[in-house]
């Protein structure tokens, strides 16, 4: 036997899941959870022995950026940059390296996580350190929640 506010409890929740269904994954008004989007990659230049992590968070219309990076030249410029999809170039953080350190560093890109194509860190004399490239294969390092 099914009781009236049962009933009513189980037509709102009906109603609020196919009103996520129906919104498409629209982020901005699902209701309760928020969907966080994240990346990450990480590569090693043969030549430079220089070696970049990145990972990647989608937030308010862009992407925060956290690069792990080691293998730099003490006291010499960095610049981390990122690239789109359709060749767009940001710069995202400068700093200065530190021999035998693992630095971090942090940035915005205005863009989304699902346009990034690659980051490259240059040099001061801007020269290319290491590239490090996103897959873009059907969920490689890349989902909701962070899967």
């Amino acid at each position: 036997m099914l009781s009236i506010g049962m009933l009513a409890t189980s037509v709102t929740l009906g109603g609020l899941a196919v009103g996520a269904l129906l919104r498409d994954g629209d982020e901005s008004t699902a209701p309760g959870v928020p969907i966080v989007v994240s990346a990450a990659a990480s590569a090693t230049d043969v030549d430079s022995h220089a070696e970049l992590a990145v990972s990647l968070t989608q937030a308010n219309g862009s992407v925060q950026v956290r690069a792990t990076v080691t293998g730099l030249q003490k006291d010499v410029g960095y610049r981390l940059y990122g690239y789109s999809l359709d060749g767009t170039r940001w710069p995202v953080v400068n700093w200065t390296g530190g021999a035998d350190k693992v630095q971090e560093v942090t940035g915005t890109a205005p863009v989304a996580i699902a346009d990034v194509s690659h980051f490259v860190v240059l040099r001061s004399d801007r020269t290319t350190v290491v590239t490090v490239y996103l897959s873009k294969s059907e969920g490689a390092n890349l989902g909701p929640n962070g899967s």
